[in-house]
C-alpha cells in the first residue's frame, strides 16, 4: 500500500473512533444527568496532584444523600489555579446506587470531557479533509497556454 493511503487510512480511523467516544461522551453525560440525584455539598479539602508543568488541585466534596448518608468523594477534575475554594458550596449530581461515583454540578466537570473530544474530532476530521481531497494552501500556478495556429 501507498504510505500516502496508508496515512489516509490512519488518519479517517481516528477520526471514527474519536466520532464515536465523543458520542458515547456525550450519552454518558446525559444519561448520568437524567438518572441522578442532585445534592448540596462542600468543598472539603483540594488534593494537590503533580503534573508535567505544574501542580493541579482537585476538590475534595462532601455531601448528604437523600438518605441521609454523607458521602467524601474527591472530582475527577483538577485544575491549576484552583477553581473551588475550601468551604465553598457545590452542587452535586450522584447516582443513588452509588453515591461515590457523583459529579460536581458545573458546566467543565460535567461536559469538559466532551468538548474535548469534539475538538479533537474537529481537528482530525478537517485534516483528513484536507489530506483526502488533497487540499493545498500553496499558490496554484499560472498554466501556461501555448497553443499552435
Amino acid at each position: 500500500m501507498e504510505k500516502r493511503v496508508i496515512h489516509k487510512v490512519l488518519l479517517c480511523t481516528i477520526c471514527v473512533v474519536l466520532f464515536f467516544s465523543f458520542g458515547w461522551s456525550v450519552l454518558y453525560v446525559r444519561h448520568f444527568v437524567n438518572n441522578a440525584m442532585e445534592g448540596k455539598g462542600h468543598v472539603t479539602n483540594l488534593v494537590k496532584s503533580h503534573s508535567t508543568k505544574s501542580n493541579v488541585y482537585k476538590p475534595v466534596v462532601e455531601f448528604q444523600t437523600v438518605e441521609g448518608a454523607t458521602v467524601e468523594f474527591t472530582s475527577w477534575l483538577g485544575t491549576s489555579p484552583p477553581r473551588f475554594s475550601v468551604g465553598e458550596s457545590v452542587s452535586v449530581y450522584y447516582d443513588p446506587r452509588n453515591p461515590q461515583s457523583a459529579i460536581i454540578n458545573d458546566w467543565l466537570s460535567l461536559w469538559g470531557g466532551s468538548a474535548i473530544l469534539g475538538g479533537l474530532t474537529m481537528i482530525f476530521a478537517v485534516i483528513a479533509y484536507m489530506m483526502y481531497f488533497r487540499v493545498s494552501f500553496a499558490k496554484p500556478r499560472k498554466q501556461h497556454n501555448s497553443a499552435k495556429v
